[in-house]
């Protein structure tokens, strides 16, 4: 049987943690609060593994692809560094699901039904103009919903982890092809538009791709929809022109890695350094236990800081994984193939 970490701070000590760390970095005298950080993360695996379970279970005999996350130190702490004012209790997406469609109509079929669940967990992203950006998109061109809830049991069993939180992210396979392609570009171009970090011209490219996608693919608009298609294709073209980024798609070839799969894998993904398009290999650690892989998980964050991307996932099996995290395996075949199909229609 998994032993799940228990957490063991207070939500008031978890958030003096994030704040000191945001503030001060990791120092020797935030070092406490670096283990309090740690343990509150590694604690969320309970939460991960209770939803997925049910999110499988909902899946199972139709074409979903489910997969899991637990969110990076990293990602943690760059996050409490952009909003300051954030308590690292309340946090939403440290434990994550991600679960794509074929359609938005089986998209919104199944939300629906998992609304209707008869479960204690609270669900706390009721504000559909917050949290649904299919009806309405972020700036940047995202587009997909998310919900969060709030764990709750009446099992003693699951009692310590009550009150952790859990963001489920749905989309369909083209706003999935979309955010993997902005996940890809950010890894090989040292831009980040993903959270607005990069170059202009990289975030402007991503937001036209955007509307044209939604609209040529699934009758809807997204963070453009008064432009005419026929001048964000010609913006498009301009911003290929400055990016070059559908030419770099193109040069990069997918890596296929070979491994015995088991249900939890640790993805080790290292930095292309400055200058350079080549995507380095992707190394795989499976593991049947989670706690194993949760282990593996922590000391290769440790040992490869500021040298590779490690990230924990689960999945039923290897292609659903390289279908949920494709931006590992550098895939923007579907993003490119789309794209190229707007431009020669145009």
């Amino acid at each position: 049987m998994t032993n799940f970490v228990e957490p063991r701070h207070t939500k008031s000590q978890v958030n003096r943690a994030g704040q000191r760390i945001s503030s001060d970095g990791l120092t020797r005298e935030t070092l406490d609060d670096y283990l309090v950080i740690e343990n509150w993360r590694a604690s969320h695996a309970w939460v991960i593994n209770t939803f997925q379970a049910n999110l499988r279970r909902r899946s199972r005999g139709k074409i979903i692809v489910v997969g899991t996350r637990l969110k990076r130190r990293a990602t943690i702490f760059n996050k409490l560094k952009r909003f300051p004012a954030m308590n690292l209790a309340r946090m939403h997406d440290i434990a994550g699901c991600r679960v794509i469609f074929q359609s938005i109509q089986e998209l919104y079929a199944f939300r629906q039904a998992v609304h209707s669940a008869r479960f204690s967990h609270k669900r706390r992203s009721t504000n559909e103009e917050k949290w649904n950006y299919i009806e309405h998109p972020k700036e940047d061109g995202y587009r997909g919903v998310h919900d969060v809830y709030e764990y709750d049991v009446r099992s003693n069993q699951g009692r310590l982890w009550k009150g952790l939180l859990i963001e489920i992210q749905y989309r369909t396979l083209l706003q999935h092809s979309w955010a993997t392609a902005v996940e890809v570009a950010g890894l090989l171009t040292h831009n980040n538009p993903k959270f607005g970090q990069g170059e202009p011209e990289f975030v402007e490219f991503f937001a036209v791709a955007s509307e044209l996608l939604a609209r040529r693919f699934e009758n809807m608009t997204s963070c453009y929809p008064s432009e005419s298609e026929s001048s964000l294709i010609e913006r498009l073209r301009v911003l290929e022109q400055e990016t070059r980024i559908l030419q770099l798609f193109k040069r990069v070839n997918s890596k296929v890695v070979e491994i015995d799969f088991k249900m939890n894998n640790v993805l080790v993904f290292p930095f292309v350094p400055e200058g350079e398009e080549n995507m380095s290999d992707l190394s795989v650690y499976s593991y049947s236990s989670l706690k194993q892989a949760i282990d593996t998980y922590n000391s290769l964050e440790k040992e490869l800081e500021n040298k590779a991307d490690v990230v924990l996932v689960r999945a039923d099996n290897f292609e659903n994984m390289r279908i949920t995290f494709r931006n590992y395996f550098a895939d923007t075949t579907e993003f490119v193939s789309h794209i190229d199909d707007v431009m020669e229609l145009s």
